[in-house]
C-alpha cells in the first residue's frame, strides 16, 4: 500500500513507520526541515522516502499526496509547546489539517485520511473518568490543544473523504525517561489508560488499510491491563529510577483540575477492529527497568537532593507559598 505519513519522526511517528514497514508498505514521510530530521532521514532504509516541507503549505501537501492511497496525519504541535504558542498550535493542528484535506479532496482518487486526535478533545474528565467515543467533545475548554483537535476532527468528518479518527490516550515508550514537563499539571487521582507506542503505531497502520476501520472513531488505549491512576504510575516510575515512592510530593504540589485523561470504556472495541495490542503497562515498566538499571544505584545516593529539587519545581506548591 502507498502511504503518506506526516510527523513520521516523532514518538508515535517512529512506531507507525516501523509498523508500516513491517507490512511491506511503500511509505512517504513528510517532515519539517530540521537538522534532527535530516539525520533521521539519513538512517532510513528501504521502503520509505522523505520529503521536507511545512504541513501548512498547500504546494507541499499536493506534492506529498501524489500517488498515495492513504494519509496518516500525525503532524501536530502538542503540549507543552502547544500551551506556550497557542496560535502556532492552531495553525499547525487545524490549518495544516485543512490544507491536507483540501489537497486530498482535489485528487482523482482521494486517499483515506487517518487523523491522530487525542483524549484531550473530551476535556477535563476527572469527575467522570469513564470515556466513550459517543461522549460529547469539549469545544469550549481552556486547553487550546484539546480545542484544536476538536476542530481538526470536524474538518475531517466534513471533508467528503474516506476517513478514520484515532483518539490517543497516554502514550508510553521506554526511551521517554526525562521528567514530563506537564507532570504537576495532572491531579494525582487522575485515571490514565496507557498505550505503548508500538501498539499505537500498529493501530495507525491498521486504520490506513482495513476496510472495517473506514468511517470509524477509535479510543486507542491498552484496556484493563493498562489502567492505573497517576499517583500509582508515579510510584512505579520513581521506584524504577531509584527514588522510592512519590509520597514526598503532596497532592498540593499538583493541579486540582483542568487536565485531560481517563479510562476508555470502549478501547476494547478499537482492538476488535484494529488488532494492535501486544503490550501491557507491566511490559512498559519492565522496559523502563532495563533502561534505568545502571542509573538506579547512583540515583539512590543523591535521592534526597533530587527529591528536594523536584518538590521545589512544582508551580502550584510555589504559588501557594507565595500567596501565603
Amino acid at each position: 500500500m502507498r502511504v503518506l505519513l506526516t510527523g513520521g519522526f516523532g514518538n508515535v511517528g517512529r512506531s507507525t513507520l516501523a509498523a508500516l514497514l513491517a507490512q511491506g508498505d511503500d511509505i512517504r514521510v513528510l517532515e519539517a526541515d530540521t537538522p534532527a530530521n535530516r539525520r533521521n532521514a539519513a538512517l532510513l532504509g528501504r521502503g520509505a522516502t522523505v520529503m521536507f516541507g511545512d504541513v501548512r503549505d498547500p504546494a507541499a501537501a499536493r506534492e506529498a499526496l501524489v500517488g498515495r492511497e492513504a494519509v496518516i496525519h500525525l503532524a501536530a504541535l502538542i503540549p507543552p509547546g502547544a500551551d506556550k504558542a497557542p496560535d502556532l498550535a492552531h495553525s499547525i493542528n487545524v490549518d495544516g489539517t485543512a490544507r491536507f484535506l483540501e489537497a486530498a479532496a482535489s485528487l482523482a482518487s482521494p486517499p483515506r485520511f487517518v487523523l491522530a486526535s487525542s483524549i484531550a478533545a473530551y476535556g477535563d474528565r476527572l469527575e467522570s473518568p469513564w470515556i466513550r467515543t459517543q461522549d460529547p467533545l469539549d469545544s469550549n475548554q481552556e486547553d487550546g490543544y484539546g480545542r484544536s483537535k476538536v476542530e481538526a476532527e470536524a474538518l475531517v468528518k466534513s471533508s467528503g473523504l474516506p476517513w478514520s479518527i484515532l483518539r490517543l490516550s497516554y502514550i508510553v515508550w521506554r526511551k521517554k525517561l526525562k521528567r514530563d514537563p506537564l507532570m504537576f499539571h495532572m491531579p494525582p487521582s487522575t485515571r490514565i489508560e496507557v498505550c505503548h507506542t508500538e501498539d499505537t503505531g500498529r493501530a495507525f497502520a491498521a486504520a490506513a488499510r482495513l476496510p472495517g476501520a473506514e468511517g470509524g472513531i477509535f479510543d486507542i488505549g491498552g484496556g484493563e491491563p493498562c489502567r492505573t491512576t497517576f499517583r500509582a504510575y508515579l510510584d512505579r516510575m520513581f521506584s524504577l529510577f531509584g527514588l522510592g515512592s512519590s509520597a514526598f510530593l503532596p497532592d498540593e504540589a499538583f493541579a486540582s483540575k483542568g487536565f485531560h485523561c481517563g479510562w476508555y470504556a470502549d478501547s476494547d472495541q478499537a482492538e476488535e477492529v484494529l488488532h494492535f495490542r501486544r503490550k501491557s503497562i507491566e511490559d512498559y515498566y519492565r522496559e523502563v527497568g532495563e533502561e534505568t538499571r545502571w542509573l538506579r544505584p547512583w540515583a539512590r545516593l543523591v535521592a534526597p537532593v533530587l527529591k528536594r529539587a523536584m518538590l521545589s519545581s512544582s508551580p502550584f506548591l510555589n504559588r501557594g507559598r507565595a500567596l501565603a
